[in-house]
């Protein structure tokens, strides 16, 4: 997308194929699930492979990306540029994928300036040896891609690019696919039999064009397999999972602990029975058992149920079902759980590719309902004359005090970190007779930068409001916000996997309406006591508020927050792995120097000594 920074907005409302009516879907600017795994994971460095030129892989070299984790296997690849996730892409061969955007490793753009595409993500084989098949024409190198996906559209100049690498080290372009919207995986095979090919430390990679300012221009590659003695289209011989489940609940993917724990029928909230499908590619016909787990994780085993031994022929999906014979979660002490689903299915014979057969699911049970499974794959945005507000439903499950609301808001387009919006909860809201009825409002509310896990913000009421059943507004409030600025996007998550329009609603220009988008708004009412639990699995003081500017900036930055007389706090100044870059002690109204540092993003903490209290603000230096 050749786009700059201010023909961005006009872009995205002149869009008619993204748009239905006033609702507008964009692409991303970040990857939060990368943005928390490097905060997760400081010491993992997933930035540069090396390994030893003789250090060869030998044939045959397959990978369908179904391993765990985010990064590519790392026997198998040199780079970590692309992200490797079950939830972009659309209808995948296998479960796992490997998605080329416009982020870095780290989940953060390039280049938050540009304006044009330029080369992004790599993906690069290690070297393999093919010296040993001198004048063989029976090599090939094999995959399946998909532009787009459950992502953003890849424009015709976006494209995907395989190179080799030949005996002189020069790559050479291979083939070149040109972007497109959403299509189906298709297959790509080319023969690897020029000899400038044929030697040991042959190395082949993938790339792709994008503009490289957010997470956009989307291309998804699944089973990429290099061997010998096969022609195009044969082979692959295997049979495998599809996609992840997302929970186990009947109606949210998470709900409060204590919620499920205070319900007469907990299985009323539950599937009956677990629906899932498996491939078979080429393998000729087929038995299997399929079968689940579910843990605590991973240490206690609270079911073990299998379905029924089938049987299935080549190049079909089958469609199987394991009831859960009225299973329902066990009560532990505490606020919070995790438990963890496993499908699996053992087949009667021999097998290609273990790790395709099988799929997780995390169920949690925290202190919030959501509809979502914690990953954005584009952002959702309202614009009109006036009047804009988004209302998201919810059945509350018992009597409890909402306190607060988690929001995924996008960072892409416009800077509309400053926005106001007003905080709002609804106990009715009637489409068809075009009524509403607001039970709270807090004004002045920002989209600011994310302080929970994933991307979410989390907001908390000021006051105290009951809600659920035996209260005065019943079992079903609607929270959302309103818009300050009506013509402006400000831009909400949205999961494309899960589709519960059937309650989201807005109200646009005096009128009421159902949304008509596929997905889920990242929106998740907080419940519980005083002090809520604001991100997975930690408890939270109120955080330290301060402010900095200029941000973004060049050569310094400047923190402003409260305090009694001159006390002086302490700041840290750390980049996205969490490595420190500079700190020290500082009162309201200092400079931060920042010309010695490299251009991108950091967080800075402050700290107050004297209670114990942080903050933490994003800062990007240019």
């Amino acid at each position: 997308m050749r786009l700059s920074n201010g023909a961005f907005l006009l872009y995205l409302l002149m869009m008619t194929s993204l748009s239905f009516a006033q609702e507008i879907i964009s692409p991303l600017g970040s990857n939060t699930v990368l943005q928390q795994y490097v905060i997760d994971h400081p010491s993992n460095s997933a930035v540069s492979r090396i390994i030893a030129f003789n250090d060869t892989l030998i044939l045959p070299f397959e990978d369908d990306f179904s391993r765990p984790g985010v990064y590519p296997f790392d026997s198998l690849w040199l780079d970590s540029n692309v992200y490797i996730n079950t939830s972009f892409s659309d209808n995948p061969l296998t479960i796992g994928i490997a998605t080329f955007d416009g982020l870095n490793n780290k989940g953060v753009p390039y280049n938050y300036l540009a304006n044009r595409d330029t080369v992004a993500d790599f993906l690069t084989s290690r070297p393999i040896d093919l010296g040993q098949f001198a004048g063989d024409t029976s090599v090939w190198l094999s995959f399946f891609y998909q532009p787009q996906g459950l992502g953003d559209i890849p424009e015709r100049e976006d494209s995907l690019v395989l190179q080799f690498k030949d005996t002189g080290g020069v790559w050479r372009n291979i083939l070149a696919i040109a972007g497109r919207s959403d299509t189906a995986f298709q297959r790509a095979n080319v023969r690897v039999s020029d000899p400038i090919y044929q030697y040991k430390g042959f190395q082949f990679r993938f790339f792709n064009y994008a503009t490289v300012n957010g997470n956009r221009d989307h291309w998804h590659l699944d089973y990429v397999i290099l061997r010998r003695f096969t022609v195009a289209n044969d082979s692959i011989l295997d049979n495998a999972m599809l996609l992840p489940q997302k929970s186990l609940l009947n109606e949210y993917t998470a709900m409060p602990y204590r919620h499920y724990k205070a319900l007469s029928n907990p299985a009323s909230q539950m599937l009956t029975q677990i629906t899932d499908s498996i491939y078979n590619i080429n393998y000729g016909g087929t038995s299997y058992l399929p079968q689940i787990r579910i843990e605590n994780n991973g240490s206690t085993l609270f079911a073990n149920n299998s379905g029924s031994i089938s049987t299935f022929s080549s190049n079909t999906f089958t469609r199987y079902t394991i009831p859960l014979n009225n299973f329902t979660f066990p009560v532990i002490p505490g606020d919070s759980a995790d438990f963890v689903y496993k499908s699996y299915f053992d087949f009667l014979g021999a097998q290609s590719n273990r790790h395709n057969d099988t799929a997780y699911c995390y169920q949690h049970f925290y202190n919030y309902y959501s509809y979502d499974d914690g990953s954005a794959e584009v952002a959702y945005s309202l614009a009109g004359n006036s009047d804009v507000s988004l209302a998201y439903q919810f059945d509350v499950k018992t009597l409890d005090t909402l306190r607060g609301v988690q929001i995924y808001f996008n960072p892409v387009g416009a800077d509309v970190r400053n926005k106001l919006f007003q905080l709002t909860v609804w106990s009715f809201v009637d489409v068809a007779g075009n009524q509403s009825t607001q039970m709270y409002r807090m004004l002045n509310q920002k989209p600011g930068d994310p302080d929970g896990i994933n991307g979410f913000k989390t907001y908390l009421f000021d006051t105290t409001l009951i809600v659920g059943p035996g209260s005065s507004v019943g079992s079903s409030i609607w929270v959302g916000f309103i818009q300050n600025e009506p013509a402006t996007l400000y831009g909400v998550g949205l999961d494309k996997s899960i589709d519960s329009r059937g309650k989201m609603f807005y109200r646009l220009d005096g009128g009421w309406y159902q949304s008509s988008v596929k997905g889920s708004w990242m929106i998740r009412p907080v419940f519980g006591g005083v002090i809520p639990v604001v991100s997975v699995d930690e408890i939270k003081e109120p955080a330290l508020t301060f402010s900095t500017g200029p941000n973004p900036t060049e050569q310094f930055t400047t923190l402003y927050f409260e305090s009694a007389g001159s006390r002086k706090f302490t700041y840290r100044l750390t980049d996205l792995s969490g490595a420190l870059i500079q700190d020290g002690p500082v009162v309201s109204g200092d400079r931060i120097e920042l010309a010695t540092i490299a251009a991108g993003i950091y967080f800075i903490r402050l700290s107050d000594p004297l209670s114990g209290r942080t903050g933490v603000q994003k800062l990007i230096v240019r």
